[in-house]
């Protein structure tokens, strides 16, 4: 089967876009490397172009007829190895699947629950409203109508709706809030990695006793005077129960781009790097009662490890999800038709140096290949949503086909 066509382009007028888009498909339905036909659109619509979502789904669907489209307003978009944010921009890939290989969902027209429907979805792409009740709830929901349990997506937002706040999503038609996608079937081959871009400032620990967000005890001590000691805080400092003091003693380079800690359940597989955690921000200290504040609710027996952001360890960590990708291509003997990257806001050129160097390495290390995605508040994998992480999806079939 021939690559997927993908496209992207910026310009305040959504039409102009269409057109810029347009071209570039029609120019690579004329190349053999590339399917001439497809059955789903994968769009993302940035800045103003995702204020009119609706216009942009009649008129692809309108020179695309034939395609069922799938995606959402974001705040910015990937597209190869070029990103788009805080700008106007469209990026789209349409897909050449057979089309009782994927089934289009949301609100209005769910996934099924029951067990035989589950056999027949291998995984699905999730585009999810930031306001949605239960999120993360949700998406374990949605991972058990699947055989495998794998989702990838993100939470998408662009220009917020002034009288709800929802951002608009496409799911066949245009909805608003709420969780849409695509599932697809055993007939769709798919290979996902997860990227944290984090590095550890110090060994691993065991959460001996929490409540809500509030981190009582690490491995049976203060879980203030744990963080200290992994930060090398002098020992004058870290005594101290003036919260001003132990601010000022933190060592402020080393936590330039934040200070986070990565929660892992005790019976989760290692893998490599940060893929087993969920990383999320150290928000408070109680200097009185020793305790940590946590942008999350972790579990007693968890694994914990105290880590922050840095560019290296970013773009390491990118270039060994590549690799691992690249090695089970070569291993499986399969190729790419297109791919799929979710970005964390927090990353991008602000994380990596510039704009457009994370897909940047993607392309050195897996080629030039068809690739759409986004930048977005949450990211989803399996059924989980990670925080300061990259999802790469990849389309693939055998060699041979």
């Amino acid at each position: 089967m021939p690559r997927f066509r993908h496209a992207h382009a910026s310009h305040p007028d959504w039409r102009v876009a269409v057109d810029l888009v347009q071209a570039q498909l029609d120019a690579q339905a004329a190349q053999p490397a590339f399917a001439r036909n497809g059955t789903l659109g994968i769009v993302y619509a940035a800045g103003a172009l995702g204020e009119r979502l609706d216009a942009i789904r009649d008129a692809l669907a309108h020179r695309q007829p034939g395609v069922r489209w799938v995606g959402a307003a974001v705040e910015g978009v990937c597209a190869a190895d070029a990103e788009y944010v805080d700008a106007p921009a469209l990026a789209l890939m349409i897909c050449a699947l057979p089309e009782r290989a994927f089934h289009v969902f949301s609100g209005r027209a769910p996934l099924p629950g029951d067990e035989r429907a589950a056999d027949a979805i291998e995984s699905a792409l999730v585009h999810a409203d930031p306001a949605t009740p239960d999120l993360a709830e949700l998406l374990v929901d949605l991972s058990l109508r699947t055989r495998t349990g794998r989702l990838f997506g993100g939470v998408v937002g662009g220009e917020p709706d002034e009288d709800d706040g929802q951002a608009d999503q496409l799911a066949g038609e245009t909805i608003s809030g709420g969780v849409s996608g695509v599932a697809f079937g055993p007939g769709v081959g798919l290979r996902s990695r997860v990227t944290q871009g984090c590095s550890p400032l110090a060994g691993e620990h065991v959460v001996s006793s929490c409540e809500s967000h509030y981190i009582q005890s690490l491995d049976g001590r203060p879980a203030l005077d744990v963080m200290l000691d992994d930060l090398d805080v002098p020992a004058e400092a870290r005594a101290s129960r003036d919260g001003d003091e132990i601010l000022r003693a933190l060592p402020a380079e080393r936590l330039a781009r934040g200070l986070m800690i990565g929660f892992a359940p005790a019976d989760a597989p290692r893998g490599f790097g940060f893929g087993d955690y969920l990383v999320r921000n150290v928000v408070g200290i109680d200097p009185e009662n020793r305790l940590l504040a946590v942008a999350a609710r972790p579990q007693e027996g968890d694994r914990a490890v105290f880590c922050t952001r840095d560019r290296a360890a970013a773009r390491a960590d990118l270039i060994r999800i590549c690799t691992e990708l690249r090695d089970e291509l070569e291993t499986e003997s399969l190729r790419v038709l297109g791919a799929h990257y979710v970005s964390c806001v927090g990353r991008g050129a602000h994380l990596f140096g510039g704009a457009g160097a994370e897909l940047q390495i993607i392309a050195h290390n897996l080629g030039e290949i068809p690739l759409v995605g986004f930048f977005a508040n949450g990211e989803i994998a399996g059924d989980r949503l990670y925080g300061y992480t990259g999802v790469l999806t990849l389309f693939v079939e055998p060699r041979e086909a």
